[in-house]
């Protein structure tokens, strides 16, 4: 599934960014151009940071953004913004990549965040992305962890088939 959301439309490489705040623009931008998600979604992720903080630092070097399904979501969608410099999301939190997770519902984006969570896991892959010049290379990552999940006995979640 993850192989199915994270595509070469909706990669973003970049050498670097200013502040985190254009770091989530950026990467919500191929959504909001394929029309999966509304300006507002955007504005929303952007807010709970605000209010929140940085919590969607969830490893280093990598954020997942997102706000509450039906803030403005389309289409279930994700999307990667990969940074060559990092951008700090708080002090110690800086972050090359930057994932913009939009869903409609409550579980329907869990069986792509169990991959994502399982290509994640291992350091070394975080860092092939992060050196990665262009989306092929991401793409070849993301589709082996894909058929890694579907073919293994990572848990399944209700509903992900």
């Amino acid at each position: 599934m993850l192989h199915q959301l994270i595509t070469r439309e909706t990669i973003v490489l970049k050498d670097f960014v200013s502040h985190w705040k254009e770091a989530v623009r950026i990467a919500s931008l191929p959504l909001l151009q394929l029309k999966y998600i509304e300006e507002h979604y955007i504005q929303a992720m952007i807010k709970i940071i605000e209010q929140w903080g940085p919590y969607v630092v969830l490893t280093p070097h990598v954020a997942i953004t997102h706000a509450r399904p039906g803030s403005g979501v389309n289409q279930l969608s994700m999307s990667l913004l990969r940074l060559k410099e990092s951008v700090s999301f708080d002090r110690g939190k800086e972050v090359h990549l930057i994932i913009v997770l939009a869903a409609v519902d409550n579980h329907s984006h869990l069986k792509a965040l169990a991959e994502l969570s399982n290509l994640l896991s291992r350091e070394e892959n975080i860092q092939k992305i992060i050196q990665a010049d262009e989306a092929d290379e991401i793409l070849a990552i993301i589709r082996q962890y894909s058929n890694d999940v579907e073919n293994s006995s990572f848990p399944r979640f209700p509903g992900s088939a």
